[in-house]
């Protein structure tokens, strides 16, 4: 057995041992102590282990004392343990576009279920965090909805990311965060960086830490001040990048930030080229592509706030 299968087996484990509730795989954390109840969400795509690894990390911290929860709980959810048991995107679909899916034929389909009834049953849930990486390159990202300002405001207090995606839910159907959104849920995407890179666990933790202080469950003297960047790029999405059967990208090296020209072919497939809107930007792309995807990344605008904007929305 390799090292990383022996990892995933310890995780899962522990996972099992520590749940409790209704909710397979959720490992909650409470406070006698009246207050927020948030829920922090790691492997909802099974190759995706560096938030699961700082939930294990951090809930082991919580048991022996080193971190303390002031008041309030904590639920820790495993998001797809079959996927990530197999070290797999997914199993039958994506799960973090299956929200919005309501049947139990299929592995994605019985867990979206058992969260969206976990999501309604706890009604005093206020926020949520979802832990991601990228497959291609190695960098963070904050990722939100493109509905209001709050949602600027709330990313921009628990992160210094200097890299924002806001997608148009259409574009991005059947998230965990939007599922959430429904009950009244404040969520957040952060990837983390790349899928094996062990920064990716550092900055998971370091996010776990920054989303419980926010929410005044902890001690702030559980991580450095940090400084918060003089500008931020935002990515707006236009639309997915759909794939069918024999999807490749046809742009070499292509990543986030890969700029197109109107009219630019940037992939092709079965159904022909994949073809460039307007001046646009790639964002977040597949290493992976399988025809069962529901997109491949997406094509967005881009636009940079510093000085007066930043200050605005802070």
């Amino acid at each position: 057995m390799n090292l990383i299968s022996t990892e995933t087996t310890s995780q899962l484990a522990y996972f099992k041992k520590h749940s409790s509730g209704a909710t397979p795989f959720c490992m909650p954390i409470s406070s006698p102590n009246p207050g927020p109840h948030v829920v922090i969400v790691g492997g909802t795509h099974g190759n995706e282990p560096g938030g699961v690894k700082a939930i294990v990390e951090l809930h082991r911290a919580f048991g022996s004392g080193k971190v303390r929860l002031n008041q309030g709980k904590i639920s820790f959810l495993l998001g797809n343990p079959n996927a990530y048991q197999k070290d797999i995107r997914y199993v039958d679909y994506d799960l973090n576009r299956h929200f919005n899916k309501r049947e139990a034929s299929s592995v994605e389909g019985r867990r979206a279920l058992e969260i969206k009834r976990f999501l309604k049953d706890n009604d005093d849930i206020e926020a949520l965090l979802d832990l991601h990486s990228v497959s291609i390159g190695d960098f963070r990202l904050l990722v939100y909805t493109k509905d209001d300002t709050d949602k600027i405001e709330f990313a921009m207090t628990v992160s210094a990311i200097p890299l924002h995606f806001v997608f148009h839910p259409e574009h991005m159907p059947g998230t965990l965060i939007e599922a959430a959104s429904t009950h009244g849920i404040c969520g957040l995407i952060v990837e983390c960086g790349n899928h094996y890179a062990a920064q990716a666990v550092e900055t998971a933790r370091h996010h776990i830490l920054k989303f419980l202080i926010h929410h005044h469950l902890i001690d702030d003297d559980y991580i450095s001040p940090e400084t918060a960047p003089a500008k931020i790029t935002f990515y707006e999405s236009i639309q997915a990048i759909t794939p069918h059967t024999g999807f490749r990208f046809s742009i070499k090296d292509i990543k986030t930030g890969t700029k197109l020209s109107k009219g630019q072919k940037f992939a092709a497939d079965d159904h022909g080229d994949h073809v460039a809107p307007q001046d646009c930007y790639v964002v977040v792309p597949s290493r992976v592509v399988k025809a069962t995807d529901a997109d491949a990344g997406f094509l967005g605008k881009r636009s940079v706030w510093e000085g007066d904007a930043l200050l605005w929305a802070r």
